[in-house]
């Protein structure tokens, strides 16, 4: 196989040039291209799909804002700092970054503790008003982990923080049960299958409160709060500092900097979900289909996500970069999804994941192309979430076949058929977070998906390893990508 260096043609942009000239303008390919013709049966005859800006409205927002809901009074549970042998940011080739862990809430462990723990009240129209705080010192986040026995689907429920200034999140009963009977409908059992997470919205305090339908008695709610995920890297988007948000390597590029992603940067969303009660971040891509159908399917890694279960824990934060080139502040556009997804696809084989996300993409996202031919040789980039934090890209180029194993590194091979692609950084580089995050071509094509490697910014002669979409998409990632009617699964 040649393995000489091919040159990545970055265009990096100087520091007195306009926003839009450092790849924010509007370049999108005009109007969405013609679905393919179709084949026999019900797939496309196709291997390759362009990207195209999302086109469909956005649905209503889960988000209230504080003065729309009436001041009811609330206990508060205080959890002292978590202990520090706790706080390591846990990662590795084929791991997710881990970011938060669980921990016991005492008082409301059974449904009759979370009902006696609650401060209840009438609001004015007569229904039963149940709330909580939870204050844990030290935490950059919260996320409550409510194990759902009995919820009336008409019980409406509300999420605030004190970091997130007046924004609540509001969810209803039906919403939540909707979460939990996906994760019964994949076959999954279990307390942890029966536990919906409320979303993270920073800070180290967060309030729950439970609205249940008018004459509905509060002997109703068989919910209990046994644990909690203690977030203790600062995760949320409201923070204005990247170094309160994450805190990536030196050697690490602003996305904002440079054309190159222009269009792709818009695809690419921060993740954020629970497993056992910790929580881990890793990096996703939207991706557009043949059909042209919208859909919100979500690429990342199988070691991020592989169950329904933690799927439906998925948070992701979109437009999460620099506000203009080398910024220590966040876009004004950046916006988070909590509502989750529906697993499709999920293999150990190359590591690669495809979800459909419960949520409309936000306005303006970028539902990028993929090429699922084989491939060889080639430049490539990566855009990606290092260690959390605000959008960066790498360049380099792919420099062989590779084998991996779970949690371990890999192995260069000259096999064509091999699941991984191993890849050389010539500029930037990967970290813990990264993981899941969208190899792509100089087209804009997504290829694979990032497992993980040795490069760092200490060790450039490093190399990365991503699943090929190639082999995800022969395996059955295109029973969902190409499909003629995909309303139809």
């Amino acid at each position: 196989m040649n393995k000489c260096k091919l040159n990545l043609l970055w265009a990096a942009c100087a520091a007195t040039v306009a926003l839009s000239a450092c790849g924010g303008g509007d370049d999108d390919s005009a109007a969405p291209a013609p679905a393919p013709a179709p084949a026999e049966g019900g797939l496309y005859d196709v291997t390759k799909v362009d990207g195209r800006r999302f086109t469909k409205s956005a649905v209503a927002s889960n988000e209230k804002t504080l003065s729309d809901l009436p001041a009811v009074q609330a206990n508060t549970l205080h959890l002292g700092a978590l202990p520090k042998e706790q706080t390591f940011y846990d990662y590795g080739p084929g791991k997710a970054l881990k970011v938060g862990a669980a921990r016991d809430l005492a008082p409301t462990q059974t449904d009759a503790g979370t009902r006696s723990t609650l401060t209840w009240s009438r609001n004015a129209a007569g229904q039963n008003v149940g709330a909580l705080r939870v204050q844990a010192e030290g935490a950059k986040g919260l996320r409550l982990g409510l194990l759902v026995s009995s919820l009336p689907d008409a019980a409406v429920l509300q999420v605030s923080s004190t970091q997130s200034g007046r924004t609540v999140y509001e969810v209803t009963g039906a919403e939540v049960n909707a979460r939990l009977a996906d994760n019964a409908a994949a076959g999954e059992t279990g307390s942890a299958s029966r536990t919906w997470w409320t979303p993270d919205l920073g800070g180290d305090t967060v309030a729950l409160q439970i609205t249940l339908p008018a004459g509905v008695d509060t002997s109703a709610l068989a919910v209990s709060i046994p644990t909690l995920s203690h977030i203790f890297l600062a995760a949320n988007t409201t923070s204005d500092q990247v170094k309160d948000i994450g805190d990536s390597d030196s050697c690490e590029l602003d996305v904002t900097c440079y054309q190159t992603g222009a269009n792709e940067r818009d695809a690419v969303a921060r993740m954020l979900f629970v497993k056992d009660g910790a929580s881990y971040l890793c990096t996703g891509t939207l991706l557009n289909d043949a059909a042209q159908s919208n859909r919100p399917y979500f690429l990342s890694a199988n070691h991020c996500i592989n169950t329904q279960t933690a799927a439906s824990t998925l948070q992701t934060d979109w437009f999460f970069r620099s506000a203009s080139c080398g910024r220590f502040q966040v876009m004004g556009a950046a916006t988070t999804l909590s509502n989750g997804a529906r697993l499709l696809y999920a293999s150990a084989t190359n590591d690669m994941l495809l979800v459909q996300l419960n949520d409309q993409p936000p306005s303006g996202a970028w539902m990028a192309g993929w090429d699922a031919a084989p491939n060889g040789v080639q430049s490539v980039f990566d855009i990606h979430h290092p260690s959390g934090d605000l959008a960066k890209i790498s360049g380099g180029q792919v420099t062989s076949y590779s084998n991996c194993v779970a949690n371990a590194n890999c192995t260069p091979t000259s096999n064509p058929n091999a699941p991984y692609l191993q890849v050389t950084w010539s500029q930037g580089t990967t970290e813990g977070g990264s993981s899941g995050s969208g190899l792509l071509k100089s087209t804009g094509h997504v290829i694979g998906t990032l497992f993980g490697g040795s490069a760092s910014c200490s060790y450039k002669q490093g190399t990365d390893n991503f699943g090929r979409l190639s082999v995800g998409f022969s395996n059955g990632m295109n029973r969902w990508l190409v499909a003629k009617d995909p309303s139809a699964l």
